[in-house]
């Protein structure tokens, strides 16, 4: 029986261990720089499309919005303008409102974001 303890016990300080390594190697710098590169998401009807992910920067400009329709403009502006720069939040205003709703569902379900999942980045 012994045996078995000693097996778990090193079992569990390797995993002790690689914790530990992982958490050593955050880089914040790393992480911010990936969250500026462009990704892609395929959107139903229009085919592929380039976004950023959302910053914290980006969610201090959500908050300037009052309604959720106006948030839902504006996240999807923010988050296409990173790929399309002249984009404008009036063009995202004038998309029909399945075009504007299939966007955001892709968005989401391809960051993660609202969807309790994790991001690429994590």
């Amino acid at each position: 029986m012994s045996g078995k303890l000693e097996e778990y016990a090193k079992k569990l300080e390797k995993y002790e261990q690689e914790k530990a390594e992982k958490a050593a190697k955050f880089d914040v710098k790393a992480l911010i720089q990936s969250s500026q590169q462009l990704r892609s998401v395929e959107v139903e009807g229009l085919g592929t499309i380039q976004y950023g992910v959302l910053t914290l920067k980006d969610s201090l400009e959500l908050s300037k919005y009052q309604t959720n329709e106006e948030r839902s403009a504006a996240m999807i502006w923010l988050m296409l303008r990173k790929a399309y720069p002249e984009l404008t939040l009036e063009d995202i205003k004038n998309l029909p409102l399945d075009v504007a709703a299939n966007i955001m569902t892709a968005l989401a379900k391809d960051s993660g974001f609202l969807t309790g999942k994790k991001s690429k980045n994590g």
